[in-house]
C-alpha cells in the first residue's frame, strides 16, 4: 500500500480512489472549455458543408472563365490564320478575263494601310494582267500563326502558284511567302499590312 501527499499535504492512499469535490469537477469542466474542445453539431457540419460548396463554385468561376477566355483567343487565332491564308490565295490568283472580280476579292478581305496601297495601284495592276494575258491560280498553300489574340494577329502563308502569261505561254511555278498583319474588323479578319519575305 502506498501513500501519496496531496499539494494541500494531505495523505492519501493511492490505491483507494479519492472522493472528489465538486470545485475539483468545476475547476476540470471549465479547464476543457478553456482548452477549446469543439461539440460536432449538425449546424456546425452543415456550416461547413456550406464554405466548402462556396469554395468549389469559386474555384470552378475562375477556372471556367481562364478557359473560356483560352478557348475564344484559340478561336480567334484559327480564325485569323484562315483569314490570312484566304487573302494570300486572293491575292495571288488573278486571271486577266475575270480581273475586275479577283481584284475585288483582294480589296473585301483588305483593311487600313494594304487597302489604301492596293486600292492605288489596283489600275495598273489591271491593264498589266490584262496586257500580258496572265492566269496564276494556286496549288498549294501553308498558313501559320506568328501571333495573335482577340483583334490582332500576324500569319505568315507560304504559297505555290503556277502561273502563265505572254512572256512564259507554256507557263511556271512560283513560290511566294508573305507576312500578313490582321486586324478584326468587326466580325471578320481582315489583312492591314502584307509583305513578301524571303
Amino acid at each position: 500500500m502506498s501513500t501519496i501527499t496531496t499539494h494541500a499535504g494531505r495523505a492519501v492512499n493511492a490505491d483507494t480512489p479519492t472522493p472528489r469535490s465538486s470545485a475539483d469537477t468545476q475547476q476540470e469542466t471549465d479547464t476543457a472549455q478553456r482548452v477549446g474542445v469543439a461539440r460536432i453539431t449538425p449546424r456546425l457540419v452543415w456550416v461547413l458543408v456550406v464554405l466548402a460548396l462556396v469554395a468549389s463554385v469559386a474555384l470552378a468561376a475562375t477556372r471556367g472563365r481562364d478557359w473560356y477566355a483560352a478557348r475564344q483567343t484559340t478561336a480567334a487565332n484559327a480564325a485569323a490564320t484562315a483569314a490570312a491564308r484566304q487573302l494570300a490565295i486572293n491575292f495571288v490568283s488573278v486571271d486577266h478575263t475575270t480581273v475586275d472580280a479577283d481584284t475585288a476579292r483582294v480589296r473585301a478581305g483588305a483593311t487600313g494601310d494594304f487597302l489604301k496601297s492596293y486600292s492605288t495601284s489596283v489600275d495598273q495592276l489591271k491593264k498589266v494582267l490584262v496586257a500580258n494575258k496572265t492566269v496564276s491560280t494556286v496549288q498549294r498553300s501553308e498558313a501559320a500563326l506568328v501571333s495573335g489574340d482577340l483583334d490582332s494577329a500576324v500569319a505568315l502563308v507560304g504559297v505555290v502558284a503556277p502561273t502563265k502569261n505572254t512572256a512564259v505561254p507554256a507557263g511556271e511555278t512560283k513560290t511566294y511567302r508573305m507576312r500578313l498583319e490582321l486586324r478584326k474588323v468587326g466580325a471578320d479578319w481582315k489583312v492591314e499590312n502584307l509583305e513578301f519575305v524571303g
